[in-house]
């Protein structure tokens, strides 16, 4: 079927392309199309080949619809209808007011006495509390349960009394007296036990007199200033470095040791006027020697008025200490070559040169009161 329609609409083609009086031309150019029997080969134009592939793929349209599956369901939400509505009715309770409070606690049963316990005779006989009767008729008709009660005279209890810590004061004078220490009230609360603080002294109603002050303070503070500042230097009495000079000139032209330590002691009056050398001690040498070249610096220092200051008015005592060394003019005591590091090194100042004596002095003041 599909042939024989291709065949008609070939046919229709060539005879449009033709042209309307050349018929028989177009007959003869397709016959070997409209006789597929003759064997000629067929020989299909462009557009038999489109129309053809058309009329297939309708054709395939029914087809295909049936092999596509058709989609599937939208899923829907429906109510299983499980869920219920529950209604609860709430009535709100009115809160009680203070005074109905007051009123029921006032209303307590009063304590009840030990069963074994019975009132003596000559006891003050006791207050009952009276409480109005009730119609035998009411007592069925339940009572509201917001109703306030009637207050009754029942007695009341007294608190019982807080118990006692170790910081509480001390105790009161009532009731008798207790041991300290015993009871539970701690020692130090007795009254008398512990020796009490003294009073403080009544407030001055007299302002105190001004204290006298020098009209000269301003210049003794800055003398003072000075002094101090020149005894750590050495300048407090400008006489102590010429004794310090003197004696170690004395030393140097003695024949002491080479190698040693001496102190020796100057006394100065308040003039200025030397009283006495001695020999204070010493680390070499003979003590006739030491005191030798006292001697020598007393002899010096004979007939000289050092100048004294005002601090120093009743006289000083001068301790002048003497160091005396052999040195090398480079300041050590070995000339040559020494290690320093890895290496080696030497003065140059130590070539040719010998060793000497180096006497070197130092003192200190102390005023006479």
């Amino acid at each position: 079927m599909l042939a024989a329609v291709g065949r008609d609409v070939l046919v229709a083609v060539g005879a449009r392309r033709v042209g309307r009086g050349s018929t028989l031309a177009a007959k003869r150019a397709l016959a070997p199309l409209c006789c597929p029997h003759q064997g000629a080969p067929r020989l299909f134009p462009r557009e038999a080949r489109f129309l053809i592939a058309a009329a297939l793929l309708h054709a395939a349209i029914p087809l295909t619809a049936r092999l596509v599956r058709s989609p599937a369901p939208a899923l829907v939400a429906r109510s299983s209808g499980a869920h219920r509505e529950v209604e609860i009715e709430v009535q709100p309770v009115a809160p009680l007011a203070p005074a109905q409070d007051e009123a029921r606690a006032s209303t307590a049963p009063p304590p009840r006495a030990p069963e074994g316990a019975r009132p003596r005779e000559d006891a003050a006989p006791q207050v009952i509390a009276r409480t109005a009767r009730r119609d035998p008729r009411d007592r069925d008709t339940p009572a509201a349960p917001d109703a306030p009660g009637e207050p009754q005279d029942a007695p009341v209890a007294p608190p019982a009394p807080a118990p006692s810590s170790e910081y509480d004061g001390p105790p009161g004078a009532e009731g008798p007296r207790s041991v300290a220490g015993l009871d539970g009230v701690p020692v130090w609360q007795v009254p008398g036990v512990t020796p009490s603080a003294r009073a403080a002294p009544p407030a001055p109603t007299v302002a105190p007199a001004p204290r006298e002050t020098s009209m000269d303070r301003a210049g003794e503070l800055l003398r003072e200033a000075m002094r101090d500042r020149d005894k750590t230097r050495g300048l407090d009495l400008p006489a102590a470095g010429t004794v310090a000079s003197v004696v170690a000139d004395a030393v140097r032209g003695s024949e002491t040791p080479n190698k040693a330590r001496a102190v020796f002691e100057v006394h100065l009056s308040g003039a200025g006027a030397v009283l006495g050398v001695r020999a204070v001690s010493s680390t070499a040498g003979a003590a006739p020697l030491w005191a030798r070249v006292a001697r020598e610096a007393a002899a010096q220092l004979a007939g000289r008025a050092l100048a004294m200051t005002a601090g120093f008015a009743k006289g000083a005592k001068i301790y002048v200490t003497v160091n005396s060394s052999v040195r090398m003019p480079d300041g050590s005591e070995v000339s040559g070559i020494h290690q320093q590091g890895a290496g080696f090194g030497f003065d140059v100042a130590n070539l040719g040169a010998r060793p000497h004596r180096l006497v070197q002095s130092s003192f200190r003041v102390e005023a006479i009161n």
